[in-house]
């Protein structure tokens, strides 16, 4: 029996590549996606300065884990969508997309009910930035701002997509 360890490991690393790109993709290409960004900024500045628990601080991680993978999901919704359609207005492909996008908006109204829940937590409200008060709900909240600025700013090269379909002439070629 042949040894596919190797290969394994090839496609776990190639598959992570994959999904590196399309998290690059996703930040360069959608509005909504660098507008989650700069909301999380504010929310990691909010969080190192009130300085909340590290089961607060990873619970508003994991929800704007969610709304990035939420966005990452309605974008390939959205880019599935128009490809099927051609880049062509169809009803059902506006619904769907809306729906998609309904989705996420959704979530994202959780997660600031959620993000109010962290801060109203941390009453009352004393400026603790050079605290040693949690240190590290500090560190992870430095780390994954961090992480989200080397998605956000990682050199990006934009994929051709010809969706125009070339014209015919008269002769019909």
């Amino acid at each position: 029996m042949r040894d596919t360890s190797e290969y394994k490991a090839s496609s776990f690393r190639k598959s992570l590549t994959f999904a590196f790109h399309g998290m690059v993709y996703a930040f360069h290409s959608e509005t909504n996606m660098r507008r989650h960004f700069w909301l999380f900024n504010t929310l990691a500045a909010v969080e190192l300065v009130f300085r909340p628990p590290l089961t607060e601080v990873a619970v508003s991680l994991f929800v704007a884990t969610c709304i990035f993978s939420a966005e990452l999901l309605n974008t390939a919704i959205e880019l599935a969508v128009d490809l099927s359609v051609e880049w062509k207005h169809h009803p059902i492909a506006g619904a769907a997309k809306d729906v998609a996008a309904g989705a996420v908006s959704m979530l994202a109204f959780g997660s600031l009910f959620v993000g109010i829940w962290v801060i109203a937590m941390s009453v009352p409200l004393r400026f603790r930035l050079f605290s040693t008060v949690h240190p590290c709900a500090a560190w992870l909240l430095i780390i994954a701002t961090a992480a989200i600025w080397t998605v956000r700013y990682w050199p990006f090269h934009r994929v051709p997509m010809n969706h125009v379909p070339e014209k015919e002439t008269q002769d019909g070629v």
